[in-house]
């Protein structure tokens, strides 16, 4: 590795800074600065954002580890320096135009930019378990991103009702005296 020296010896390696020196990791029993960079990458590539959450959702790894990971990919440069933003710095080629067309007579016409490719409908069965996964993946992506949303969402909720409910019953317990309720909604 570049700027990383990763020693690899029975399933265990170390991470160490540029020069060699200081050790930015500790001796692990799995890779997790792959862990952590695959999961970057798989969200990336799936057009979704690779939070902090995500990422330790996907790899099971706990939040501190991935933030010292992160900071290896960092100084690595497999990552963007910026804060927050996960992504990786060495991506795909701009995405063309594709599509498929299925002609009259069963074959099917992939086209990438001016790239065209004809498929026979044995090659088609072939291809479509493949991308298949891809639209699942695509689409579960989505749902996530929009139960994310929804849950921030009702977090606020919450704790907008636990200030009022703190509120009302502070008033209560100062004023001893019935005072009118005013909820808002």
């Amino acid at each position: 590795m570049n700027s990383t020296q990763a020693q690899q010896t029975s399933g265990t390696s170390t991470h160490r800074a540029r020069d060699g020196g200081v050790d930015l990791g500790t001796t692990e029993d799995t890779p997790t600065l792959m862990l952590v960079f695959e999961a970057i990458r798989q969200i990336s590539d799936a057009g979704g954002e690779p939070t902090r959450e995500r990422i330790v959702a996907m790899t099971g790894l706990k939040p501190t580890t991935v933030d010292d990971r992160i900071k290896v990919l960092r100084g690595e440069g497999m990552i963007s320096p910026h804060k927050q933003c996960y992504r990786p710095l060495h991506q795909h080629v701009a995405a063309q135009a594709v599509s498929c067309t299925a002609m009259p007579n069963g074959v099917y016409k992939i086209e990438k930019g001016d790239e065209v490719m004809t498929l026979v409908p044995a090659e088609a069965r072939q291809l479509a378990p493949m991308l298949a996964g891809k639209a699942l993946e695509a689409s579960a992506l989505e749902r996530v991103q929009e139960m994310e949303t929804r849950m921030i969402e009702m977090a606020q909720q919450l704790r907008e009702v636990d200030r009022r409910y703190r509120a009302l019953k502070a008033v209560k317990l100062d004023g001893g005296a019935q005072q009118p309720l005013a909820l808002t909604f």
